[in-house]
Parts: structure tokens; C-alpha cells; sequence
């Protein structure tokens, strides 16, 4: 582990003493660049949920911190599924293990979106994508928010849970490229006719 890495682990054990902390995100898998934030969920014996974002030796932390009694009687899995590809950095009685455990679970057998709703998905990108070519306002504003909305859309239409633009961004690179090219080409410019690709291509993944 590197030396930003235990010095913020440092920081966060002298502050909540934590029974256990799990790690996700870029600085849990390597990824991380200078502008990354470090993502952690941290657990403590008593006390109250905390979302602290303090900046530790140039870094800005995104960190959740829990007592043990919001797990208990019931675990929201959806509150803290994002610590799914996440790992555990220290766990003191098998705390973190048996979270990670249950969000693995939560996760592995949740539904695919039905074919209703990634048909309603598809519509809902038609119907932006003809608003976005107004020119206007308006239109710009919608342009944006497709392109934002369609990635989330497409991975529906894979049948693959969408994991935010960071991951979603890496697995078309590795397993998508055809898809990558042209929702760069949609990004990278005001080309209505590139959106227009961006969406037909999700047309023919859904189909």
C-alpha cells in the first residue's frame, strides 16, 4: 500500500477507530489519478452516520462512516452498493468481510431491467434526441443530458448493472469498442448526426 494510502488509513483509525474499512473506487483498484477523491465506507462501534471529506496529504475523502447498529435489524444494501468492487483495508472481527458478503449477494441476484423498461429507456432517448436538435437553449441543455442519460441506457440494454462513467467508460474500451468510438464521437463535438449513431447503436444493442 502506498504512502498516501496509509496515511490516510492512519488518519481514519486515529479519528473513528473503526471496526472495520472497506476501500472502492480508484484508489481501491489502481486507477486513481491526482484529481481522484478516496472513496471509503468505514464502520465504528457506536456514534452516527458521517460523510467526512476532509483533504488528507492532498486528497479529498469521500468517506461514509457508520456505527454498527445502522447494519443491524435489516442492511440497506442499496446505500452502500458501491463497495461491491470495493476491498477491505482492516477488519477487526469479520465486520467488513460479512458487509462486502451481503452487498455480493444483493447485487448478484438483483433483476435485469425487463424489456418494457429498457424499451421505455430507448423512447425516452428518441424523444431527447429530437428535442436536442432545436438548436436553442433548450435544446443544448437536453443534448447534454442524453449523452449523460444514454450511457446508463445502454448498459440496460446490455443487461449489465451500470457501475457510473468511470467503469462504464473502461469496460466499453475493454468489451465495447465499437460502442466507445461512437459515444466519444457524440461527446467530443455538436454533431447532431453522431448522437443520432449513439442512440441507433443502443437502438440495435436493445433489439
Amino acid at each position: 500500500m502506498n504512502t498516501v494510502n496509509n496515511n490516510i488509513l492512519e488518519y481514519i483509525t486515529d479519528k473513528y477507530a473503526p471496526i472495520c474499512v472497506i476501500l472502492y473506487g480508484s484508489y481501491a483498484d489502481g486507477s486513481n489519478d491526482p484529481d481522484s477523491d478516496f472513496d471509503a465506507l468505514a464502520v465504528t462501534a457506536s456514534g452516527k452516520p458521517y460523510h467526512d471529506t476532509s483533504i488528507i496529504d492532498g486528497v479529498r475523502l469521500d468517506l461514509f462512516v457508520y456505527p454498527a447498529a445502522h447494519f443491524e435489524g435489516g442492511t440497506d444494501w442499496e446505500e452502500i452498493v458501491q463497495i461491491y468492487h470495493g476491498r477491505v483495508a482492516l477488519d477487526r472481527d469479520g465486520f467488513g468481510k460479512r458487509l462486502m458478503a451481503g452487498v455480493k449477494e444483493y447485487v448478484d441476484n438483483l433483476p435485469g431491467k425487463s424489456p418494457e423498461d429498457i424499451a421505455a429507456g430507448l423512447g425516452w432517448c428518441e424523444k431527447m434526441l429530437a428535442r436536442a436538435g432545436r438548436g436553442d437553449p433548450e435544446g443544448r441543455f437536453r443534448w447534454h443530458w442524453l449523452l449523460i442519460d444514454s450511457l446508463e441506457i445502454y448498459f440496460d440494454a446490455l443487461g449489465e448493472r451500470y457501475w457510473g462513467p468511470k467503469k462504464a467508460l473502461l469496460r466499453m474500451e475493454r468489451e465495447h469498442p465499437r460502442a466507445l468510438e461512437l459515444y466519444s464521437a457524440a461527446l467530443g463535438s455538436l454533431d447532431y448526426e453522431a448522437l443520432e449513431r449513439w442512440i441507433e447503436y443502443i437502438r440495435t444493442v436493445s433489439t
